[in-house]
């Protein structure tokens, strides 16, 4: 019947399969191909032409099959031929309509605690508690069902604020309704450990875990894995897979999320490059997805642009109607056009704090100021001269002078620094080693830094006390340095950076949950997302810290995060130098540390308005930084 449908003589017919198709059942296809309309509205929409068979684009939507639906039912009788949109057609297209306009009322209503929806509200609540052993506060617990309800949905709730709890108890609602079978989380690999502690505790003995882990030493090849996700992970209902893994297992990905899944894109801001790999990767599979939840605490890290493959991946095929927001419009909006984002985007994602989930607030941080030597004084001076027309080579190099000077003698690497400090300019060329002898004399002088010394001391303190510590740096050569200045000293530590295998890290972090070490030294570009140490660690001191926002929060979080109780204090120590400049004190730490309060400040202001808060550029926050020096 289905193929006497598609040759049905004198008619033209319209189908899905696997991608929209045009069927022109008549002498010739020119009375179509050659008129206006057609060249106008249809023919960019084509991929290409096979006999009487016009085969259209695969990235089009949903809306665009619906246009070219409605321009050809008007069309086609008037030339007079029949006109078939077929079921199959019809039923893809339904499939795929999430009717975005009410799903934005709907936003709204849940986000404004609409009465109406109590009742629903009430039953998903019911349920969820039933399913989990951990119980949630009333906050993650709105917030998960506002996920369930859109189907598709952002949480940019703060780090440490339970994200991942709020996307289990959707996947407990949805399993016990027979919905899904599964979780498919794509995220980074620091994120693995996390899932997996987070879901024993949130189910316990009433659902036993069943992980897939794409980065399992069990698996030698990408050929061995792919066998296991076709036969052997029927029964498995967590999956993990990150982002540089996934474009290997397209295929494997797009059928089991097609069936019965709910997709989670954790730290989902890792996917902000437009038309790179993990991007296009990540809509592949999203096509299939029927519930998606994006995470993220920092949505916007660098720019509004950062928000267009967030909304790809949630609502790719209603994106170009319903947002429109283009690429250049997005990179550099004015003042009233942020506006116009805010109030679009604003029903489809949920946003809570630590604060209103009644986290114990940190004590006041504690500022540890140190004036440097006279050497450092002598060093420092000159780096300013050099330096004072490049801002952002000078805060590289002092952060250098101040953790070790020889590293002063090497040509700076930019990609050393990019993701660090949000670094989009091209600095190579810029920056020579001329040094005199006086001055090589002068850094070979100083065999440790002064907040070297004073970073040691705080953390000989805190382990005297019993207390164990996490201590943040910026630079490779300061974890290892620092570690072997606390080993030298008697101190059980051990570091975590970019070069320490996945597996090693997560034993490395149970050795310090289970007090193997006391101190662990590591660096936010590593450490920074979706690891748990605030059961063990309530102190962290900050050796190097840039004005990167996202770093700083995620670093802090490590320790400050919900299920701390109310008794239980948390206390951040931030090392900063003091020079001279001119009879006054100038330290960039300090000026650096305040512009962080200030961008931390805006940030949460941003979030009691339901707005995506503002972002700067490092031209600006270094302009502030060095207020008073240059």
């Amino acid at each position: 019947m289905e193929k006497e449908l598609l040759e049905k003589p004198d008619a033209v017919v319209l189908d899905y399969e696997d991608g929209l198709v045009l069927h022109v059942n008549t002498d010739s296809i020119d009375w179509l191909t050659g008129k206006v309309y057609f060249k106008s509205r249809i023919g960019h929409k084509v991929d290409h032409i096979d006999g009487k068979r016009i085969i259209f684009r695969d990235d089009l939507t949903y809306i665009d099959y619906l246009k070219v639906d409605e321009l050809l039912r008007k069309k086609v009788p008037a030339a007079g031929y029949d006109y078939i949109s077929t079921d199959r057609l019809q039923n893809y297209i339904s499939s795929r309509n999430l009717y975005i306009e009410k799903r934005s009322t709907l936003g709204i209503e849940l986000k404004t605690d609409d009465s109406r929806l109590e009742d629903r509200y009430e039953k998903f609540r019911s349920i969820v508690e039933t399913h989990m052993e951990r119980k949630l506060r009333d906050k993650q617990m709105r917030d998960a069902f506002f996920m369930f309800a859109m189907m598709r949905a952002g949480n940019f709730s703060v780090p440490g604020s339970g994200k991942t709890s709020s996307a289990l108890a959707v996947y407990a609602f949805l399993k016990t309704n027979g919905i899904v079978k599964r979780i498919v989380m794509i995220g980074p690999k620091n994120s693995f450990g996390s899932w997996i502690d987070e879901f024993k505790a949130c189910f316990g003995v009433k659902e036993e875990l069943k992980v897939f882990n794409v980065q399992d030493s069990e698996y030698r090849t990408t050929a061995e894995k792919k066998l296991r996700l076709k036969y052997e992970t029927e029964n498995c209902n967590l999956f993990l897979f990150n982002y540089e893994s996934v474009e290997n297992y397209i295929e494997e990905l797009s059928r089991i999320v097609s069936e019965q899944t709910l997709l989670v894109f954790d730290e989902a801001h890792k996917v902000k490059a437009i038309n790179g790999q993990r991007a296009s990767a990540a809509l592949k599979i999203a096509e299939n997805g029927t519930y998606i939840i994006a995470m993220t605490g920092t949505p916007i890290p660098n720019s509004y642009l950062d928000i267009y493959n967030l909304l790809h991946i949630l609502y790719n095929n209603e994106y170009k109607e319903f947002f429109g927001f283009e690429v250049a419009f997005l990179r550099n909006p004015l003042p009233t056009e942020i506006d116009l984002i805010n109030q679009r985007i604003q029903p489809f994602f949920c946003r809570t704090t630590k604060q209103e989930l009644n986290v114990p607030e940190p004590n006041p941080d504690i500022v540890l100021p140190e004036r440097v030597t006279d050497i450092e004084q002598q060093v420092f001076e000159i780096l300013t001269k050099k330096y004072r027309n490049n801002q952002l080579a000078l805060f590289i190099r002092i952060l250098q002078l101040e953790s070790n000077p020889k590293m002063l003698l090497e040509a700076l690497d930019l990609n050393a620094f990019s993701s660090i400090l949000d670094i989009t300019d091209n600095i190579d060329g810029i920056d020579f080693v001329d040094y005199s002898n006086e001055i090589k004399e002068l850094i070979n002088g100083i065999a440790v830094t002064t907040k070297k010394k004073s970073c040691i001391d705080q953390v000989k303190k805190l382990v005297a006390e019993g207390k164990r510590a996490i201590v943040w740096c910026i630079f490779k050569d300061s974890i290892r340095s620092i570690t072997t200045l606390l080993e030298a000293a008697g101190i059980k530590a051990r570091f975590i950076m970019g070069e320490v295998e996945l597996e090693d890290r997560l034993k490395l972090i149970d050795q310090f949950k289970t007090g193997a070490f006391d101190v662990l030294v590591t660096n936010p570009h590593t450490l920074g997302e979706s690891v748990s140490l605030h059961t063990v660690c309530h102190d962290a001191v900050y050796f190097e810290y840039s004005y990167n926002l996202v770093h700083l929060l995620q670093s802090k979080d490590r320790i400050h995060r919900l299920g701390l109780p109310q008794e239980q204090y948390t206390q951040y120590y931030f090392l900063q130098n003091v020079f001279d400049v001119d009879g006054e004190d100038y330290s960039m730490d300090n000026n650096v540390y305040l512009r962080l309060l200030e961008k931390e400040r805006i940030m949460l202001d941003a979030i009691d308005n339901q707005k995506l808060e503002p972002v700067y550029t490092p031209e600006e926050d270094l302009k502030i930084i060095f207020k008073g020096l240059l």
